[in-house]
């Protein structure tokens, strides 16, 4: 396996529910020394994605949730919310930024009217991302 593929993982987490899925799916499959970029978009207003100063609260617990379950001394952690107009505009934008070197995720539950309506993210960023993308199954169940 390419060790390069697996220093800085992006993970984008919605949620402390997609938190702790997320992270509970991946924690079997990282190797000492990854860099974890565990990030989460907001709603932006400009056309652009930028990277938000702080954390607004629930970022804030999102990130504790992932970060409890998950911690080891062998890991890196780095914390970034991004605004952005899309959340899948926002995730491939956000590769480049953090020099990501492969994105992980659990897919969301998105009900039929929605997906119609926004779009599915998680689809849209496996066809975008330049950076291989590895989906999770959720294993809470």
């Amino acid at each position: 396996m390419n060790d390069e593929l697996f220093e800085r993982i992006l993970i984008p987490i919605a949620g402390p529910d997609d938190a702790e899925a997320t992270a509970r799916a991946v924690r079997p499959h990282l190797d000492p020394d990854t860099t974890l970029i565990v990030t989460h978009v907001t709603a932006g207003k400009s056309a652009e994605t930028t990277i938000k100063t702080g954390r607004d609260q629930f970022a804030g617990a999102t990130y504790e949730t992932f970060y409890d379950i998950l911690y080891r001394d062998d890991l890196t952690f780095e914390w970034v919310t991004l605004e952005a107009p899309e959340v899948a505009a926002g995730l491939v934008d956000a590769i480049d930024m953090t020099e990501a070197t492969l994105v992980a995720f659990t897919p969301r539950d998105i009900d039929a009217w929605k997906r119609a309506i926004t779009g599915d993210p998680g689809s849209r960023l496996i066809r975008e991302a330049e950076v291989p993308v590895m989906v999770f199954p959720d294993r809470r169940a």
